[in-house]
């Protein structure tokens, strides 16, 4: 049983936003409670139907019982009214469920999603959930705010889509970069999650990544879209998620970047990354994700840390604090300052947020202050930092990386 549901949990989140994004763009948004019912009907349909093994094509099953469970409501009539045939309704629902309309009907989505009346947090909120499956306590842990406040957004979204019609094409192009930047960010966040994620057993979802990076690659597809920063921020996916076979050891700890293994790292996609990068390369403005690509660029093409241009990264890390200031950049740019300018500068850096409240439950931050005390040379310091690091670890992964170097400093 456990297998199976390990199966169709992948799946589903595979296919949630194929089938969600034609429901939705079919019933209309009005009815995006029940496009989701209809997704979360197939799959406990699945979860109890493979208990003795999964079909041949599992894709196919969960989209057949998908597609039942819709014509079924609307045939009903009850809350769909009037309506066509059902004739009618099965070749409507055959053409939107199938591959070719697929990338179009979650564009549409993402950019209709993206409405005035709501805020960008609540734009990024609705597409996690609605086109990437993400669960309200994973999107609270990627937003780092409670799942209440994650519950609320979700409410008001949805009220808001309940309130359209129907989901029009975003054409104009004023109109598609306005909401432009609110589908970066959510891809963005989908992303992380994947790379180092909130769920317990398997803090790395490359499936997950890989999903986000197809997105963002389909919407520099979108018309009026403005390609430079989507190509930008497909290069630090590339760059990132070159790096994720190297991220835990066969035990299943996470592996710090001194310590990977660069010839493992998959040049395909750092090369993918290369050309993404320098497509961005127009205009004379840069945008969160240029920077944030050139930092993993520099991390990816260093042969060594040593050797890595570290005064580059904290030039980057400079300008990105003032275009987007926060807690998690500045102490990312305060590990930058201890390779490039020495470790006491890195540590003025990293107790100078103490205060902060998103960073009191982040374990990186105690980590990262560990690790400077570590290579300092003072124990004692980096064994009780590590402690707070561990006590707040989301993984078994993390806690267990935690342990190890607490281990050895006590050997």
């Amino acid at each position: 049983m456990d297998g199976a549901k390990g199966l169709v949990e992948d799946l589903f989140r595979r296919e949630w936003a194929h089938l969600v994004s034609a429901l939705i763009r079919l019933l209309g948004p009005a009815h995006v409670s029940l496009a989701e019912d209809v997704v979360q009907d197939a799959l406990l349909v699945a979860m109890h139907a493979w208990r003795l093994g999964a079909p041949k094509d599992p894709t196919a099953w969960l989209i057949q019982v998908a597609k039942n469970r819709a014509v079924d409501v609307l045939r009903r009539g009850a809350r769909l009214q009037p309506l066509p045939s059902a004739e009618t309704w099965d070749t409507t629902l055959e053409l939107a469920l199938s591959p070719e309309a697929d990338g179009e009907n979650q564009l549409r989505l993402m950019f209709a999603i993206c409405d005035d009346a709501l805020s960008p947090e609540t734009h990024a909120t609705l597409i996690l959930r609605l086109l990437c499956g993400l669960s309200p306590a994973e999107i609270a842990r990627a937003f780092l705010v409670d799942v209440q406040t994650i519950d609320r957004r979700l409410h008001r979204g949805r009220a808001r889509l309940q309130e359209m019609r129907n989901l029009d094409d975003i054409v104009a192009a004023a109109d598609v970069r306005a909401r432009q930047p609110s589908v970066e960010r959510a891809l963005y966040l989908l992303f992380n999650e994947g790379y180092h994620g909130s769920n317990e057993e398997n803090p790395l979802r490359p499936a997950m990544c890989a999903d986000a990076l197809r997105l963002a690659e389909l919407l520099l597809g979108a018309v009026g879209v403005e390609a430079r920063t989507v190509h930008a921020l497909a290069a630090l996916f590339c760059f990132d998620a070159a790096r994720l076979a190297t991220r835990l050891d066969d035990e299943g700890v996470v592996v710090r970047l001194a310590e990977q293994d660069r010839s493992r790292w998959d040049r395909t996609l750092l090369d993918r990354g290369v050309r993404h990068l320098a497509a961005s390369a127009t205009g004379d403005e840069w945008s969160r994700w240029h920077l944030e690509a050139g930092i993993a660029f520099e991390h990816t093409s260093a042969p060594s840390l040593a050797e890595t241009n570290w005064g580059k990264i904290v030039q980057y890390y400079d300008v990105l604090m003032e275009l987007v200031p926060g807690p998690v950049v500045a102490m990312n740019r305060a590990l930058a300052l201890a390779e490039a300018r020495g470790l006491d500068e890195g540590r003025e850096a990293l107790a100078a947020l103490a205060d902060d409240r998103k960073l009191a439950d982040y374990s990186f931050y105690w980590a990262a202050q560990a690790d400077v005390e570590r290579r300092a040379g003072h124990a004692a310091e980096a064994r009780a930092l590590y402690a707070r690091a561990l006590a707040r670890a989301k993984s078994h992964a993390e806690r267990a990386a935690y342990q190890r170097m607490v281990s050895e400093l006590e050997g």
